[in-house]
């Protein structure tokens, strides 16, 4: 094996590189003055400093590599300096500025890319300001060196003359190494302490140039290690936003089950479904492609089956490329799994498909570690009576609340209100509310003043008002003669048609509950039970 001595080459092209260097460095103070600019505007207003620039954009691929490049080349000349014991301080000081940077960068590339699903802390946001105030300063002190020495100015203190000669150059620069290399297989402990021995040889010999090789190596495997763990693939917590594909998610909540609203079986196997509240990034309106997204388990993969997400309509809506805006709304997105795995470990995982685009870094694969609520698991949600107020904190409904102020049974209602014709003309008139004609038992009214409010994070509108959320998970109970009897609730939208009656809700019930000693509603939400007892 023959090895050449690359000083010589260094030190012919001693003022090309330190130009070269200057052209990077330039770059590179610019940039850090962009992003001191950002996060400067950023502590007093926000706001302005998200819509005056693009965050995204002020990071790049590229200013990574012009960070890597700058430190391969000063380690380099660093060890010519050192082989030819000349002064060496402006390159240890730009070694230590430039690992700065870059560690500065790393930081400061993945605040950039989420800035948009929430606002800084004041102390970190002011904290990145002045790092980058300070990166001005040092590489500003550093710029000003390399052009000195690139320009040849003052260069002879140095002692870099402008021709070869005075370069120092001799034959040793250039001279070849030739390196041995045998191997007994009959003599094995001898030969590899003989190895050892011409290895650490060819060290001493060759020591400058093996750990610049070193170094270098060594830069690029922590540059490669970090794009591939902290950019192209960045894992996330349930309950963190995060930005993939030019849209924001967080995804809220994650639950299992296997049946729909009403009890109704759907499959053998487990249904988990991903609630994710989601909006668009730059003021763009447009859609998510969810075929990028999956689940896995141990080394399976599950995709999205839209026909379970529709029937889970009390979980949230469905996303089905619905059109998304600058403002959050909550989704669904369902995957259908085997049973015997719903205690393993569950990944979302989204591929994203804007990884580079232009210079600028997206994270190709998100992983998101998902902890799903069994709703198969049944709870006791605890009992109210009349006038008090049922929260349903702990089910699917979130904030969604009930207060039943009081009831009434009867086969119609009778509503007094004032009809007008002509100009200021109005007769006193009567309208009755009765049961509809349908259904399949004898029915009475039911009158009821309630206070009913729905989650708004539902997104659901089948079960946003108060007869809906009664027919999804309402059952009357009610005992006459010692005997208690239960019905599931299923009525009609009976409403006056020209008298107002606000905050009164007429539901058809069985006739049989006009003789009840006892009437309460429970509320089946999933896993979770409510009584309500009215009398």
């Amino acid at each position: 094996m023959i090895l050449r001595k690359p000083y010589a080459f260094f030190i012919k092209y001693f003022k090309l590189l330190h130009a070269i260097i200057a052209v990077l460095v330039a770059f590179l103070l610019y940039r850090s003055f962009t992003l001191y600019n950002f996060f400067r505007t950023y502590v007093t207003d926000y706001s302005s400093a998200l819509n005056d620039l693009n965050p995204r954009s002020l990071l790049n691929m590229y200013s990574f590599l012009m960070v890597l490049g700058v430190i391969v080349v000063i380690i380099i000349l660093l060890s010519v300096m050192i082989y030819k014991k000349k002064p060496k301080f402006l390159y240890i000081y730009s070694l230590i500025v430039y690992v700065f940077v870059i560690i500065l960068f790393g930081v400061t590339y993945p605040v950039l890319r989420d800035i948009s699903a929430s606002i800084l802390d004041i102390r970190f946001s002011s904290a990145l300001r002045d790092f980058f105030l300070i990166a001005i300063v040092v590489q500003a002190i550093g710029l000003i060196l390399y052009i000195v020495r690139s320009t040849g100015f003052d260069i002879k203190q140095l002692d870099f003359g402008s021709d070869l000669q005075k370069l120092d150059i001799d034959e040793k620069d250039s001279e070849e190494i030739e390196v041995a290399l045998e191997f007994d297989k009959n003599k094995i402990n001898r030969q590899v302490r003989y190895k050892l021995r011409q290895f650490k040889y060819v060290y001493v010999e060759n020591k400058f140039l093996i750990n610049t090789i070193g170094a270098i190596a060594l830069v690029i495997i922590a540059f490669v290690i970090y794009f591939n763990i902290g950019v192209y693939t960045a894992s996330y917590s349930q309950g963190s936003s995060f930005s993939a594909s030019g849209v924001v998610m967080n995804v809220k909540d994650t639950y299992l089950t296997q049946e729909d609203p009403l009890g109704n079986s759907l499959t053998d196997d487990m249904i988990l479904v991903v609630k994710v509240d989601i909006k668009s990034q730059g003021g763009i309106n447009q859609t998510l492609n969810t075929g990028l997204a999956t689940v896995r388990i141990d080394d399976k993969s599950y995709g999205q089956d839209v026909n379970y997400a529709k029937e889970l309509y009390d979980l949230g809506s469905p996303y089905t490329s619905q059109e998304l805006t600058d403002e959050f709304k909550s989704y669904i997105l369902t995957f259908l799994i085997p049973k015997e795995d719903i205690n393993k470990k569950m990944i979302l995982k989204f591929n994203d498909n804007v990884s580079y685009v232009k210079g600028e870094i997206g994270a190709k694969n998100i992983l998101v570690t998902l902890n799903p609520t069994n709703l198969s698991e049944n709870v006791d949600g605890g009992s109210k009576k009349l006038g008090e107020e049922e929260s349903f904190n702990d089910s699917i409904l979130g904030t969604s609340s009930l207060k039943i102020n009081s009831f009434e049974v009867g086969d119609k209602f009778q509503l007094s209100y004032k009809y007008c014709y002509g100009t200021d003309k109005c007769i006193d008139s009567t309208e009755y509310v009765t049961p509809t004609a349908t259904g399949n038992y004898f029915k009475t009214l039911m009158k009821i003043n309630a206070d009913f409010s729905i989650d708004q994070n539902i997104n659901s509108s089948e079960i946003s008002t108060f007869v809906s959320f009664l027919n999804t998970f309402g059952t009357i109970n009610y005992k006459v003669n010692d005997n208690w009897s239960s019905t599931k609730i299923n009525t009609q939208s009976v409403k006056p048609k020209v008298a107002k009656d606000n905050n009164n809700y007429y539901i058809e019930v069985p006739s049989e509950v006009k003789n009840a000693s006892e009437i309460n509603f429970t509320f089946k939400i999933r896993n979770y039970t409510y009584k309500y007892v009215l009398k």
